[in-house]
């Protein structure tokens, strides 16, 4: 272990007690606050803070009595007396009453934060909770071995427990369940040994768990409710620590160790701040709760206190947060004014100036002039020269002509008549340019602020006047004054989806904010502050200062199946919600303290989340909540804010993705919320601009709607809602961009269009039919993703009708690409078409758009569309081959192994054509020529029958074989992937069949690879004319001319 890094105070401790195990507790006596002891000698002692002399004292009916707890009141100190735990009044130590007993030895006492509950354990392996008023055990709480130590956390919700085998346990004291249980946490203790291992809770509402763990002398510090150990004070201790504790603000942690050294921690830092050394090992550890000390007692029996812990210059371990504050801010002003110093001498000195980051430093020449520099005839003297011409610059008296050099060498300036050099040599006139140059830093621009939490769908505040707090596709939640305070009514815009009518809510808390859901609306209220002048008067009059209203979430149920079923709850001091949503199985709410809090319908905490920004808004849709928060500083040169969306489903407890949520440069998020058919997430900026996230590209965000040019001077939109077609928004008036409650508003639809461009010559007129096939591609790329997942899952009907809806999506697409097509190869521009046909997504389609070019006499692009449509026809066929029939892999693979040599012995035998149709898991078809013959002949069953047959594991090896000794001539009969991207169109190569999303499709670029393959120069395939198919001819198109070029 590494030496200790500070310097240690010697600690000298004064008898108090026998040798052996001990314990000491402050109390607030109502006097002042006193020091209690207990220790081996069976005696308790109420002790003088300062001098440590026993004030009065009390002796238990069987000692020893090494264990004791003080009630947060100073009412009463409870003792362990053998197997009893017994209640002593306070300051007198006369005895109460016997709070309960046990069948062993008492080990281990805690009262709760309140004092009205007593938590006692010891060798019974068990722990009871007492009630205090009447001595009455509530609860028993089993464990698996006998309880060292015992800490109760402020909020009083959970005990926490160290075992003799080292184990830690956390009760529930509510419920008695048991929350957490980490074996081996602490060192094995033996059954006489007096350690303790005690854990403690940060004041602050137990957010760390401190507890003792290993050998080695470290503390774990557990974060609560995960339970996991996010830190640790470690590297002071040689030995295992005894006990640990937290300072009374958290600030600081002290710890005591087998080393007999005493260590106090920075808690934010995780550096110790001091140390002290004593002559025996620590039993008891305690924090004075007004001052800098330390009371401690050792396993001799010496008591002692250290005064003065924490140096002068940090923050005292006792110092309020409100005191915190100022000292932080007074720091951080003397930390500027330190820096503002040194930036002063810095440049009064003439240092270099360092611009601020983001900013930068511009020299301007303000003056610039020529000067004469007299140089020895041997080169000495430059340096003098120099500096007379900086004199003459700076109008130094010292450089006036008719000046002698005074000192030798040192060049200086002469009279007119003549010159002077080193040791008598002349000197040499030369000129040189001397500028004067202003330096100014320029700091970086200035960001916008951070947008502020805001909840979609609703209008701001106006004095006297109502506004929305929520309006969105469902219906609307209204808030109007009424005198002293307000009415809050609720409307759908489909009344017949719920079965009675919402009452009105009188609303006396200020709700300013509510989320409408299927099942209920949720409404929160701020936090409200004790006035001022009110506090001053209670504080005048010496009474107790009047308390704020806290924060307030209220959920009220449309169609309760149960009574009581509106639920309201409380936030803490200085907490307040700032967003909220619900779902059909949850509510959400994000804090200012960002943290996100997930509450079941009844009212149940399901869970509270640690959010890695500020809040900004919340959106629920079923089970799916969205959050979008702060991930960073406004972007001071795109005046854009940084604002990240996470999606969450509540129902299975994951995070589906976490990425950043782009927006218009120089804009602010002004709309967040789901599709209401594809349920994908959408938001919207204050430019008007909506997007959409896709699945495709990773998942990505996509532009669907812009504000007409025409129209953005005239009209502002308010979002509403949004389906995969239409937007729905209120449109206002640029003087009134929000609507009003009255009248109330209609929402107008609007159709969804990508911001697409219309490209040159006649061909720009399909550009509203590829924003409309775009439109449309994210939506059905959005129904293969949920269908891909329905089937994965196991999810029959789902899938069924997903696989419908995929269908109908697929058809609206291909109809929209083949409306563009259609203009594209009547401005011919027939590559543009061709890859607008490789992007079809069925065969019907395919045939559609080889129809239409024949119809316009383009013979070679109905051609090319003709191999990708044979192409997909071929890989669709060997994909259903494959899913109806067995593994390739599997039982039938003798089968597979046969067909495979048949193969084998047809390959050989074969011409050297080359296949155009080439489809891995897929027999080889026959060239161009022949099976554009077959075609005619035979139709397009049979070349896809005879293109389709399933191959076995020998015909993927013979395949990779021949790919690598035959070369590119003769490929086996298997074509890989690779063979796309250097194939001819007589063999164009095997395309993958893996496609969009791993679904057996060919995408387009694949198809378009093998359509658009350059002519194999070793075949003149190309050269002869040929046939067009019978089932691809136009008998009523007039002969095209030859497209040679």
């Amino acid at each position: 272990m590494a030496p200790p890094k500070i310097k240690d105070v010697h600690l000298k401790l004064q008898t108090g007690h026998g040798p052996g195990q001990s314990s000491v507790a402050y109390a607030n006596t109502p006097n002042e606050v006193s020091l209690v002891t207990s220790g081996a000698d069976g005696r308790v002692y109420l002790r003088d803070a300062l001098i440590l002399e026993p004030q009065c004292s009390c002796k238990v009916d069987t000692p020893p009595a090494t264990i004791l707890a003080v009630d947060p009141k100073g009412k009463y100190v409870a003792v362990g007396d053998d197997s009893y735990v017994k209640l002593y009044k306070l300051p007198s130590l006369t005895l109460e009453r016997s709070a309960c007993r046990f069948n062993l030895t008492l080990r281990a006492l805690s009262f709760s934060p309140d004092g009205t509950k007593l938590a006692a354990a010891g060798d019974d392996n068990l722990i009871k909770l007492v009630e205090v008023k009447d001595g009455s055990v509530y609860r028993s709480l089993n464990c698996d071995d006998y309880v060292l130590a015992l800490a109760w956390d402020p909020d009083g919700a959970y005990l926490a427990a160290t075992l003799r085998t080292g184990g830690l346990v956390v009760y529930d004291t509510g419920s008695g369940r048991l929350e957490k249980r980490v074996d081996a946490q602490c060192e094995r203790v033996d059954y006489s040994s007096p350690r303790r291992h005690a854990p403690s809770w940060h004041p602050d509402g137990g957010s760390v768990l401190a507890v003792p763990v290993g050998a080695e002398g470290d503390v774990a510090l557990h974060e609560r409710l995960s339970w996991e150990a996010t830190g640790y004070l470690s590297g002071e201790h040689r030995k295992a620590v005894n006990i640990v504790a937290f300072s009374p603000n958290g600030v600081y942690a002290a710890t005591a160790g087998q080393d007999k050294r005493i260590v106090v921690w920075d808690v934010n830092s995780v550096t110790a701040v001091a140390a002290a050394t004593a002559e025996e090992v620590m039993s008891g550890l305690v924090w004075r709760p007004d001052g800098n000390e330390l009371a401690m007692v050792g396993e001799s029996g010496g008591v002692g206190v250290w005064s003065g812990v924490v140096p002068t210059e940090m923050p005292g371990p006792a110092v309020s947060a409100a005191e915190l504050e100022r000292l932080q801010r007074e720091q951080e002003r003397l930390a500027d004014l330190r820096k503002r110093g040194e930036k002063a001498e810095r440049e009064a000195a003439g240092a270099d100036l360092v611009p601020p980051e983001g900013g930068e430093i511009r020299e301007e020449v303000i003056e610039e002039m020529q000067v004469e520099v007299e140089e020895g005839a041997d080169g000495a003297g430059g340096s003098a020269g120099a500096k007379a011409a900086g004199a003459e610059a700076a109008g130094a008296e010292e450089a006036a002509d008719g000046g002698e050099g005074e000192e030798e060498g040192s060049g200086g300036r002469g009279g007119r008549g003549g010159h002077s050099g080193v040791n008598g040599r002349p000197a040499t006139r030369t000129q040189t340019t001397v500028r004067t140059v202003v330096r100014t830093v320029v700091a970086p621009p200035a960001g916008p602020a951070p947008q502020p939490a805001f909840q979609p769908g609703a209008t701001p505040a106006e004095p006297g006047r109502p506004r929305f707090l929520c309006y969105n596709l469902a219906g609307s939640v209204s808030s109007r004054p009424v005198d002293d305070h307000h009415v809050i009514e609720v409307l759908f815009h489909d009344s017949s989806r719920f079965s009675s009518r919402v009452p009105l809510l009188t609303d006396y808390y200020g709700f300013d904010r509510a989320a409408l859901g299927d099942k209920g609306v949720v409404y929160s209220s701020p936090a409200v502050k004790a006035d001022a002048a009110e506090v001053a008067a209670a504080a005048a009059e010496g009474g107790a200062a009047p308390a704020g209203v806290p924060g307030l979430v209220m959920f009220r149920p449309f169609d309760p199946w149960a009574p009581n079923s509106d639920w309201t709850a409380t936030l803490g001091e200085g907490e307040e919600a700032l967003c909220l949503a619900t779902g059909s199985t949850f509510v959400a709410v994000a804090t200012s303290r960002q943290l996100l809090r997930l509450f079941t319908l009844g009212g149940a905490q399901q869970a509270v989340l640690r959010l890695e920004g500020q809040p900004v808004a919340l959106v629920a849709a079923g089970g799916q909540l969205a959050v979008a928060w702060h991930s960073g500083p406004p972007n001071p040169h795109t005046k854009s804010q940084a604002l990240s969306l996470s999606l969450y489903d509540t129902l299975s407890l994951v995070c589906v993705f976490s990425q950043p949520l782009p927006l218009t440069p120089g804009t602010t998020l002004t709309w967040l919320g789901f599709a209401e058919d594809t349920g994908v997430p959408a938001a919207a900026d204050s430019a008007g601009v909506v997007c959409v996230r896709t699945p495709d590209f990773g998942g990505r965000w996509v532009p669907v709607f812009e504000p007409p040019a025409a129209r953005r001077a005239s009209e502002v939109l308010w979002p509403v809602g949004l389906s995969g077609e239409q937007l729905y928004a209120v449109v206002c008036k640029p003087a009134e961009p929000r609507p009003q409650v009255s009248p109330r508003p209609f929402y107008t639809p609007m159709d969804l269009s990508p911001p697409v461009l219309a490209l040159d010559g006649g061909a720009g007129a399909a550009a509203e039919w590829e924003a409309k096939a775009l439109l449309e591609a994210v939506k059905l790329s959005v129904l293969r993703a949920r269908l891909e997942a329905a089937e994965m899952s196991g999810q029959v009907e789902e899938a069924s009708d997903l696989r419908h809806l995929k269908n109908q999506g697929e058809a609206k697409h291909d109809a929209a690409l083949l409306k563009a097509f259609q203009k594209f190869v009547r401005a011919e521009r027939h590559g543009r078409a061709l890859e607008v046909a490789a992007m079809l997504n069925m065969c019907k389609s395919l045939s559609g758009a080889v129809a239409v070019a024949n119809h316009h006499q383009a013979r070679g692009l109905a051609e090319r569309i003709a191999v990708v449509l044979e192409q997909k026809q071929a890989i669709i066929a060997a994909n259903e081959a494959m899913a109806a029939g067995a593994d390739p892999y599997g039982h039938h693979h003798h089968q597979h192994q046969q067909a495979a040599a048949e193969a084998a012995e047809q390959q050989q035998v074969a011409p050297a054509g080359r296949s155009y149709t080439p489809i891995p898991f897929a027999r080889r078809g026959g060239g161009v020529e022949s099976a554009a013959g077959e075609l005619g002949q035979g139709g397009e069953g049979g070349a896809a029958a005879r293109s389709t047959q399933p191959l076995g594991p020998a015909d993927l090896n013979a395949g990779a074989a021949a790919d690598g000794a035959g070369g590119a001539g003769d490929r086996g009969g298997l074509t890989p992937f690779a063979d796309v991207m250097t194939a001819g169109p007589g063999s164009a190569g095997g395309l993958s069949t893996g496609p969009k999303s791993g679904r057996g499709l060919p995408t387009p670029n694949t198809l378009l690879l093998a359509a658009t393959a350059k002519p194999d120069p070793g075949s003149d395939s190309h050269k002869r004319k040929q046939q067009p198919s019978a089932a691809f001819n136009n008998p009523f198109a007039r002969k095209a001319a030859k497209l040679g070029k």
